[in-house]
């Protein structure tokens, strides 16, 4: 900007002035200075040699005050008596001002910023260079690219995610986790796209469920729909949490506990505690579910309490479970229309 200013015998000579750079110099790092630096006809000279255009012949009724004017410009012509004066615009100066012209780019001033540009740019190369890799499953290529990315341009995470999907492809799961959390410690002070910090909380649910821990599948998956919902991670967690529920059930059954707990409700059940034998026989239920004997006590008791829809459910599902099961000759069936009479 300088070095155009400095060029043209215009402007050159507002250089001199010290105060005046230091507008300039504000002006630049903050253009929406310039509307109040425009009352300085010095800036309006310097604003047409960087645009390129004359602004002095935009002067009019809508023109800032002073603009386009200097200190020794003559008083605006006034209409004279000539019968030849004629209210039609004078015709335009040799100077004619050209429409539309693009303000010319200036060349940037800060050299951190353009190293920066120049680095994003290499990181970014770098990314689609990864992208290929993985493409064509040449994970060491992708993985090596990615990190590359991530070393030359550490402020956008989807370096590090693209990092961890490779690990994910490569079955190091392990990794891919370790991955996706530093994607998300490094993502929260650089501000990061909430979607992407979503997308390293799911990947972490992929990778977790794969190692079988369904906990840790569940935990993050949660996270990550509160940091941004999607129809596929909440069709994953519900999925999970159906498989861990019948994991805990099978890890929970032992039928020498059930066979205990059975026997503890059939001595309440000839105490006349008929509520604790319920909750016996719910644990016998548990601990082994495919023993009839457990339902078909627990109906008895639900008969004596008036629970007479409970007991009809046990009974089924004692049939359910063995069909030719019976107690001293007795038949679920049989108890079943007993319940029905």
């Amino acid at each position: 900007m300088f070095g155009k200013l400095s060029a043209n015998p215009k402007t050159a000579r507002h250089l001199a002035d010290p105060g005046f750079v230091n507008t300039l110099h504000a002006v630049q790092k903050n253009p929406i200075l310039a509307q109040g630096a425009l009352q300085d006809p010095r800036m309006i000279e310097c604003m047409g040699v960087l645009m390129g255009i004359d602004l002095n012949a935009f002067a009019g009724k809508d023109a800032p005050e002073n603009f386009g004017a200097s200190a020794s410009s003559p008083p605006p012509r006034t209409p004279s008596s000539n019968p030849a004066y004629s209210s039609k615009p004078e015709p335009a100066s040799s100077s004619k001002v050209q429409e539309d012209v693009p303000m010319a780019e200036e060349e940037d001033d800060d050299p951190e910023a353009a190293e920066e540009k120049k680095l994003k740019a290499e990181a970014e190369e770098l990314k689609k260079t990864g992208g290929d890799a993985y493409r064509k499953r040449d994970f060491p290529a992708a993985i090596a690219a990615y990190e590359k990315a991530w070393e030359v341009w550490p402020k956008d995470i989807t370096y590090l995610t693209n990092l961890s999907a490779v690990y994910f492809e490569q079955g190091d799961y392990d990794k891919c986790i370790e991955t996706c959390e530093k994607a998300i410690e490094e993502g929260r002070p650089l501000r990061a796209d909430y979607k992407l910090i979503a997308k390293a909380y799911g990947r972490i649910g992929n990778a977790s469920h794969k190692k079988g821990d369904l906990a840790a599948a569940i935990k993050n998956y949660e996270k990550s729909l509160t940091e941004h919902r999607t129809p596929d991670i909440l069709n994953k967690l519900r999925d999970v949490e159906r498989e861990k529920k019948a994991a805990d059930e099978a890890a929970y059954i032992d039928p020498e506990l059930s066979e205990k707990a059975r026997e503890e409700g059939n001595k309440e059940f000839k105490a006349g505690d008929f509520v604790a034998a319920v909750k016996s026989y719910t644990e016998s239920i548990k601990r082994d579910p495919k023993d009839p004997r457990g339902y078909n006590n627990r109906a008895l008791c639900y008969t004596k309490l008036a629970a007479l829809p409970e007991a009809l459910k046990d009974t089924e599902k004692a049939i359910e479970v063995d069909p030719t099961f019976s107690i001293q000759g007795v038949h679920p069936q049989e108890q079943r229309i007993a319940i029905y009479a």
